[in-house]
């Protein structure tokens, strides 16, 4: 096997939560196209909110959402059911699930979404 085509040369070495420039996200495809962080395969945010802070009421399109919490709880309304997460929890959204969400208590997670997209994310109002 010639492992020359495996060799991309396209990785990075980071501090997660050294984004702010980018509201925490430290992969996806909102980077410019020499970064190696650009990809339209996955979007990774690491983020820290205050105990109040809401989300307001969204869906996706297309990609999916995994919440995981670090640090503190949150409770999530998706599609009119009440979820409440804290620490060492996780939260999976697929498409087209009406999510909002209120932090109680000061938080720490990582977001995860897939694909990137940037445009998908759609606010009710």
């Amino acid at each position: 096997m010639d492992t020359k085509k495996l060799k991309n040369n396209k990785y990075y070495i980071g501090k997660y939560n050294k984004f702010e420039k980018y509201k925490g996200w430290f992969i996806g495809s909102f980077f410019n196209d020499d970064d190696p962080r650009k990809t339209d395969k996955v979007e990774v945010q690491y983020k820290e909110q205050k105990k109040g802070h809401v989300c307001k009421s969204h869906y996706h399109k297309k990609k999916i959402e995994l919440l995981i919490m670090i640090k503190g709880g949150a409770i999530f309304t998706i599609n009119g059911n009440r979820q409440k997460i804290k620490t060492g929890d996780f939260l999976f959204i697929d498409i087209n699930n009406i999510t909002s969400g209120e932090f109680t208590k000061d938080s720490k997670y990582f977001s995860i979404h897939a694909p990137s997209i940037t445009d998908d994310k759609v606010l009710i109002d």
